[in-house]
């Protein structure tokens, strides 16, 4: 016999999935409370997931739906995302929540015409999406929807504004565009409640060859490692954790200036409590108190 849950259960279970459905979290929808090993009497809350009319329909009748990115709702898929969902949900509500909302834009400076928001864990695992487009209103309007939807998830959530608009990339296999998350690094300074105290950086500078090193650790930690060389090729080569670029190098600029000037970029987008600069022998570098470059930064070479 089907036991349906009492106004209090429902209670808990529409508060915990902020009142949508834990699988496609979108808001307006009509809801049905689905006991998920298809017991009808067993009303109990471990055994009950919010679903939306649509993903209730789609998990018992599957065949009534031809889309092509349509996974089946199964028993396990559903107990997944109900677990998923209210955890993130309940970390949404902590104090300093390790849960972030991060903004891409796509277009260019002079004309956005769509925007992304991420709702990610600091493992960079995406827990959901929203799309917007110039042509469902202004962008002003478009602003203001996404200012609701994370206050709407948790009022303590930070926003993280991707740095420069995007392209739009697609999948090969199903065609859907890529998302952009923060790194799960990023995650740990920004979580983080005592960045400035416990943070640290620390860059050696070879005195030999044109090269430097930068580690960056947050406690114990190492957050962040990346190298900058001279390229026989005239470039400046530098490598990090996930990401790798050759920049030319300018002539009207000294290449030292050049490298200070990337050195600082990276110092102000991770804003480190202490900096520590080294040169000489690598395993037991002396102490300098800022970037003083060796002059071979300025010659051209032949090898590296």
């Amino acid at each position: 016999m089907r036991v349906s849950p009492n106004p209090k259960l429902k209670d808990i279970l529409i508060q915990k999935n902020v009142g949508v459905c834990c699988v496609c979290k979108k808001s307006g929808l009509g809801v049905h409370f689905h006991h998920i090993d298809g017991d009808n009497s067993n009303t109990v809350e471990e055994n009950l997931a919010v679903l939306c009319v649509k993903d209730h329909d789609l998990h018992h009748r599957p065949q009534a739906y031809n889309e092509p990115n349509h996974l089946e709702l199964t028993e396990v898929e559903i107990r997944e995302y109900k677990r998923s969902w209210e955890a993130f949900v309940k970390e949404a509500s902590q104090k300093n929540p390790k849960v972030f909302a991060v903004l891409n834009t796509y277009g260019d400076y002079d004309k956005i015409h769509s925007l992304r928001l991420i709702f990610q864990w600091d493992d960079e695992k995406i827990e959901f999406e929203r799309l917007f487009h110039l042509l469902e209103g202004p962008m002003d309007l478009l602003l203001d929807k996404v200012l609701e939807e994370i206050v709407w998830v948790g009022k303590e959530i930070q926003l993280v504004l991707v740095d420069s608009p995007l392209e739009i990339e697609y999948c090969p296999c199903c065609n859907s565009s890529y998302s952009n998350t923060i790194n799960s690094n990023v995650t740990k300074k920004l979580s983080s409640t005592s960045w400035k105290q416990d943070s640290i950086c620390t860059i050696y500078i070879n005195p030999m060859q044109p090269s430097l090193e930068i580690t960056i650790f947050l406690k114990d930690d190492m957050i962040y490692s990346g190298s900058l060389h001279r390229c026989k090729n005239n470039t400046l080569h530098f490598i990090c954790d996930n990401f790798e670029e050759s920049l030319s190098i300018l002539k009207k600029t000294s290449v030292r200036t050049q490298v200070t000037k990337l050195v600082n970029k990276i110092l102000m987008d991770w804003e480190p409590g202490r900096i520590i600069f080294g040169t000489g022998d690598p395993g037991k570098p002396k102490i300098i108190k800022d970037l003083s470059l060796p002059r071979c930064w300025e010659k051209n070479i032949k090898t590296i």
